[in-house]
């Protein structure tokens, strides 16, 4: 847990692709009908051209606009991603920095999976306690047209979708005022996207299994009703201390931004065990625009402030789980605009 003093979401951006619907996709033959009966989603963005960083740094630029900071202001800028990023050996979050903010503030890769987004937003917030700067660059971005098995078969469960975001972190002023910031690891869960899998020499190819075959082989040798138990465990573990700090109850949190997932698997880790209604979340949207890598938790914040859909006084939790295994929470109370 990290103890906060001042700290504000001071803007955000979203650049997401338009969304391919599912219907299509099972009619071509690409997706299942039974996983489309189990995911319940609608449509996923897919972006065809240009760098995962384009649209981070589009995103980014309007995260700083909506601030009303200057890019000079931002003393960090951290760039989370989970895809190929365009060319093997280049530094995509220079181009980000390059790009959005310029000048020789330091700017770092994150990856941490899909749980990449807040956990650049706790380092941001100890980066500039530690060091001083009244401003944080985080942003995300993922192309995922190139998977191992594909985009529609990688996984079980969800599907992974376009998109990039951007938020500002300010120590002066912001829409929203960050309560608590929490992260947990489980790492003794590496082994369920390793699989059987041994080091592979070519990445992202037809050498490479995929996310879905590497979860099948692990399940086959552990127990999925334990492995499942460890999971809602450490999203459990993570949103209570979060809430304490904030000194909010669960039951006072007006809004949660969740994972992009299909709903079957949102009802088994989170909604049911953590008691949290349907209706409180983004799944209506998520579920059109798919997992977006590393920035769910971003992109449906930003969703939520410039829908309106916000008002003075409410909070709202962002829930991460990342590969690897980790899981972060952040409580907000909302402040003005």
């Amino acid at each position: 847990m990290m103890v906060l003093s001042d700290f504000h979401i001071g803007g955000t951006g979203v650049r997401i692709p338009p969304s391919i619907p599912l219907s299509q996709v099972v009619a071509d033959g690409l997706y299942s009908a039974e996983d489309l009966e189990e995911t319940q989603l609608e449509s996923i963005a897919v972006s065809n051209e240009g760098f995962p960083a384009e649209m981070a740094a589009q995103a980014a630029r309007d995260a700083i606009a909506a601030s009303s900071h200057a890019p000079e202001d931002v003393a960090l800028t951290l760039y989370a991603f989970i895809s190929n990023q365009g060319l093997s050996g280049w530094h995509a979050g220079a181009y980000v920095h390059r790009s959005a903010v310029g000048g020789h503030s330091p700017v770092l890769e994150v990856g941490q999976r899909s749980n990449g987004g807040l956990t650049s937003l706790d380092l941001a917030v100890a980066y500039l306690q530690a060091r001083g700067g009244s401003a944080a660059l985080v942003t995300t971005g993922d192309r995922f047209g190139d998977l191992p098995g594909g985009r529609w078969n990688y996984d079980d469960g969800l599907i992974p979708g376009d998109g990039a975001t951007a938020l500002l972190l300010s120590r002066e002023r912001g829409f929203a005022r960050i309560l608590s910031l929490t992260i947990r690891c489980d790492s003794s869960l590496e082994g369920l996207h390793r699989g059987d899998a041994g080091y592979v020499e070519r990445p992202n190819s037809d050498f490479t299994p995929s996310f879905r075959q590497r979860k099948r082989e692990y399940l086959s040798r552990n127990d999925l009703k334990e492995v499942a138990g460890r999971f809602t465990a450490g999203a459990a573990a993570t949103v209570a201390p979060a809430l304490e700090e904030a000194k909010v109850h669960k039951k006072e949190i007006d809004h949660w931004v969740l994972p992009f997932i299909g709903l079957h698997e949102l009802r088994t880790y989170y909604l049911d065990p953590l008691e949290i209604p349907l209706e409180s979340t983004l799944w209506s949207w998520g579920r059109t625009v798919g997992h977006l890598g590393a920035g769910d938790q971003i992109a449906g914040l930003h969703r939520l402030h410039t829908q309106g859909l916000l008002a003075p006084g409410q909070t709202v939790a962002l829930l991460g789980v990342g590969a690897g295994f980790s899981w972060s929470c952040a409580v907000l109370r909302i402040e003005g605009p």
